[in-house]
């Protein structure tokens, strides 16, 4: 399956293994990554390490992932959040 989100964002596909449930997103489909990290226990971040650049992300028990939770943290509770930022465009010389 292949999806690309608008004209300026590179082509970005993704691809649900049902029976393993995971879900695959490549921000640059047919590169290799060299390297990945693991943000939690269901996210693994694919990059390649050389460039600084995000290659894919691996989303494992997806259907747990996006299940609907009434959870909510208390204020003393600490909530790590990650970030993934594209890196600016080179301009055109």
């Amino acid at each position: 399956m292949y999806y690309n989100f608008n004209s300026m964002t590179p082509n970005i596909s993704y691809s649900y293994d049902k029976e393993a449930d995971i879900l695959y997103v490549s921000f640059a489909p047919g590169e290799a990554p060299t390297a990945a990290v693991e943000l939690n226990d269901n996210i693994l971040l694919r990059f390649n390490r050389a460039e600084k650049r995000a290659i894919g992300l691996t989303l494992m028990d997806f259907s747990v992932l996006v299940q609907l939770t009434s959870y909510s943290p208390t204020a003393a509770e600490v909530v790590p959040i990650t970030s993934v930022e594209r890196p600016p465009l080179p301009l055109a010389a």
